[in-house]
């Protein structure tokens, strides 16, 4: 049975809501003096999330928490800032996937069941290659897979049986936290929302939040999709893709680039070592106290930035140069170019090729 602690780590359940509806509470009541720890804890939501800070699980407060979750909504749809929205449904995502990956195989179950209407089963299968935990219908999966860009989640590289899609629990639990974000996102489009305006007791809030994203604006506007996309990718990760690709040893600084750089860009560390999988010094152990160092989950909790142009050109590591790489100094930067083309043409951007393929896991 889900614990009211449970509900704190993940508010959009449906108990979760039908706790709150037992409390009879509208968002107005929530401005009073006895609700003042749920304001502070709702605007320390989107604050975090605005300044791109990591967001964390306060269940020693589980009421707190739980009414904290909708008030923060609230406090983001008032704003009307697209990228707002975008920015709180991607950090109230990662803190849910960050709490998932703890939970044993039956709870994480039942929160499946619990989330979005699915039909979730924990059905342990061993294959030649890997087990696997779970196992949902296809029709379920492709209501959010489509919205990764790795090749790895593609309905062709998925184990396929009677009708179902068979997962390990941590893709399971990546998969369920993307539907948390989609729906955020999706939902701030609804009529219903667009209308909505804020109470006036709650308006002085909002308006610090609102001051604060201005002063951020610049910052995120053009912040990176969750994943690599064709077209976008620079032509030195690409070199580095293909040999890696191709099984060859590459240096040290290689190693470095295209894992800060896939990391920045919003792939998880299975992603990164995937792309290794080839290599023949490959050491999944090593390799993943690395790569988790590199994202800030170990060690200082830094998370790295991708190696400048410069840096890249001292070794070597500058090849192919395209038209877009005259205009920019950093890789992360040539990737929000090409992006901002795609959108504008509707298409692949020219110039540069897709990121070649994938190791094997």
């Amino acid at each position: 049975m889900l614990a009211k602690e449970d509900l704190a780590k993940y508010p959009f359940l449906q108990k979760a809501a039908a706790f709150i509806e037992g409390r009879n509470l509208s968002i107005s009541d929530l401005a009073g003096p006895e609700f003042s720890n749920v304001v502070r804890r709702a605007v320390e939501r989107v604050r975090s999330s605005i300044l791109g800070e990591e967001v964390t699980t306060e269940t020693s407060d589980p009421e707190t928490e739980i009414l904290s979750y909708p008030l923060a909504l609230a406090f983001v749809y008032a704003s009307k800032i697209t990228w707002l929205v975008n920015r709180f449904a991607t950090s109230e995502a990662k803190r849910c996937e960050e709490e998932l990956r703890k939970e044993p195989i039956s709870k994480l179950e039942e929160i499946g069941n619990a989330s979005f209407g699915w039909k979730v089963e924990a059905n342990p299968i061993s294959l030649e290659w890997e087990k696997l935990d779970f196992r949902l219908g296809v029709w379920q999966y492709l209501e959010v897979a489509p919205q990764f860009h790795s090749v790895s989640w593609k309905l062709t590289n998925k184990y396929l049986n009677g009708g179902h899609v068979y997962l390990k629990a941590k893709d399971f639990a990546r998969l369920l936290a993307e539907n948390l974000k989609l729906r955020i996102v999706r939902r701030a489009s609804e009529e219903e929302i667009r209308k909505f305006d804020l109470p006036q007791l709650l308006m002085p809030h909002l308006e610090g939040l609102l001051k604060l994203a201005e002063e951020r604006k610049g910052t995120f506007e053009e912040e990176a999709p969750q994943g690599l996309v064709d077209g976008a990718i620079p032509p030195c990760i690409q070199a580095i893709m293909g040999d890696l690709a191709s099984g060859k040893s590459v240096s040290h600084m290689a190693r470095f680039a295209i894992t800060t750089f896939m990391i920045n860009v919003g792939e998880g560390v299975e992603d990164v070592l995937r792309r290794f999988g080839n290599v023949a010094d490959f050491d999944e152990g090593k390799a993943r106290y690395q790569v988790e160092h590199i994202a800030g989950m170990s060690g200082s909790r830094t998370k790295y930035s991708p190696p400048k142009c410069d840096v890249l050109r001292s070794f070597g590591l500058c090849v192919n140069p395209d038209r877009t790489c005259s205009r920019v100094t950093h890789p992360l930067r040539y990737y929000r170019l090409r992006l901002k083309d795609q959108r504008r043409n509707g298409g692949v951007a020219q110039g540069a090729k897709g990121g070649g393929g994938r190791g094997s896991a």
